[in-house]
């Protein structure tokens, strides 16, 4: 009988899975969208069931797993008014969006609204209108 040798195991199959593994950390960690510090685990589980009747037979299963890292959560900042019509609307906050105005896209024309252009709306002068 010969030494086991895990690369050669079944026809080198199990070697080859390995490989691709082993390919699937490297480029996990290169990549600049997942967290650099992080561990990530190369799992090689090789389960050996004998025969019940025949211990000299025995059923081999190997299975090759990773773990790595997902990637990094992505944020941003949103202004949630109410228009002062008693509508809820949410923006996404930027530099160029003050607090109080967002872009509200026109669902239909107003008697307020016919003929201008409907764009930047300032909540804060609707509100001091209504007071």
């Amino acid at each position: 009988m010969s030494k086991f040798r895990l690369e050669d195991f079944a026809g080198g199959a199990v070697g080859e899975r390995i490989g691709i593994a082993i390919q699937q950390v490297y480029e996990n960690i290169a990549n600049p969208n997942m967290e650099a510090e992080k561990a990530r685990k190369l799992t090689i589980e090789l389960t050996f069931k004998p025969s019940k009747d025949d211990r000299t037979d025995v059923d081999v299963t190997a299975v090759v797993k990773t773990s790595l890292q997902p990637q990094k959560a992505i944020s941003s900042r949103m202004i949630v008014e109410s228009d002062g019509r008693g509508n809820i609307l949410g923006a996404e906050w930027n530099r160029e969006t003050m607090r109080g105005q967002m872009e509200i896209p026109a669902e239909e024309e107003t008697t307020e609204t016919q003929g201008k252009s409907v764009g930047v709306i300032d909540l804060q002068a609707q509100k001091r209108k209504a007071e």
